[in-house]
């Protein structure tokens, strides 16, 4: 069967590195993009055939460490109906956790292959979240997924 377009959607919950939102090792993880790819229109013979593919993007500041045992970090998960699906930590380079203000463009891509009862369930739920073990400040961030199916 041909490949079969399902969704696309967008969750941009900033478009501007200004003003940052600050976080730190208290802070809950924070949710930056939260989107619901529907799968209700999948034809028949394709529900064990979906394949996603998931992008974010984060602006990063990130703070000074005063802490030397501490090297600043953060790290981005994506869950699929609250199930961890992806997670990756970027690291603060050591030799300038204690000497400067550093700042990233963090992007990332992830797949997934949903089971089949979540396809069936007409929608699933895609979530990224961002933790840090210091001080961190997000700029302008997004996230994105897009849902085909089939094995053409």
């Amino acid at each position: 069967m041909s490949i079969q377009f399902l969704d696309m959607r967008i969750s941009q919950d900033s478009t501007s590195d200004l003003p940052g939102l600050a976080l730190s090792s208290s802070s809950f993880p924070y949710t930056f993009g939260d989107i619901g790819l529907q799968t209700a229109n999948i034809a028949p013979g394709n529900s064990s055939l979906v394949r996603v593919s998931l992008y974010a993007y984060a602006r990063l500041t990130m703070a000074i460490s005063a802490n030397p045992s501490i090297i600043p970090n953060v790290t981005f998960t994506i869950f699929r109906n609250q199930t961890p699906i992806f997670s990756t930590t970027y690291q603060k380079p050591e030799s300038q956790s204690q000497s400067e203000i550093t700042y990233e463009m963090a992007g990332l891509s992830a797949v997934d292959f949903p089971p089949q009862a979540d396809v069936l369930a007409g929608q699933i739920r895609y979530i990224i979240s961002v933790s840090t073990n210091y001080g961190v400040t997000l700029g302008a961030r997004s996230f994105t997924g897009t849902a085909v199916a089939g094995n053409g």
